[in-house]
């Protein structure tokens, strides 16, 4: 586990012990299962204020913003307390060298496999994009530089990765990747892209 994660999550369970003790203490179960609810929006505040370089990716990345996702970070943005959260943000840090990573589920060699898609800005100014699998030992596959086609229309048939978010299919050749909204209007910024009807 990164350090940082780690570090979080041992204030975040001590924090959660102190209130919900010191409720039980004060004025019993109800009192404690407040204090409980409390902690679920203080976590919820606390992770939409950290900077999007704070959640890590893989191979050295960074997460898109798309991991930032629910009501505290739309609240907090909204009243400008924190950096925006939006692709166009997004393909800024990408300009500006950062590499980022976004989770998908790609359909590659017939099977759906849960991954990483790589993007990163090439010394010309090219967006590279490469697949990464999850788990360890997994390699960094180069996608060709073929034109991103957005499969519009096309309906996302695993109820489980629609609850997630998981609702845009774009294709790279032979490939396809469901992605959540936000990556795939990245994507369009940082990549040509066309726009056919579901097959």
């Amino acid at each position: 586990m990164n350090v940082r994660l780690a570090v979080h999550l041992v204030v975040s369970i001590a924090l959660a012990l102190g209130l919900v003790f010191t409720g039980f203490a004060l004025g019993g179960p109800l009192v404690a299962l407040l204090a409980f609810g409390l902690w679920f929006l203080i976590e919820a505040l606390f992770k939409a204020l950290l900077p999007a370089s704070f959640l890590p990716g893989v191979e050295g990345a960074e997460l898109t913003s798309a991991a930032y996702r629910g009501w505290a970070p739309k609240l907090v943005g909204g009243l400008g307390l924190a950096k925006a959260r939006t692709p166009e943000a997004d393909a800024a840090r990408l300009a500006a060298g950062v590499r980022l990573c976004t989770v998908t589920f790609g359909l590659r060699n017939g099977s759906q496999l849960l991954g990483h898609l790589l993007l990163q800005r090439a010394p010309e100014g090219e967006a590279l994009i490469a697949w990464r699998g999850r788990g360890k030992g997994q390699a960094v596959q180069p996608i060709a530089a073929a034109e991103m086609v957005v499969r519009s229309g096309q309906q996302q048939q695993n109820a489980v990765q629609a609850r997630m978010g998981y609702t845009v299919s774009v294709q790279f050749g032979p490939d396809s990747y469901w992605l959540r909204p936000h990556d795939a209007e990245l994507l369009k910024l940082v990549r040509g892209h066309e726009t056919a009807p579901a097959a």
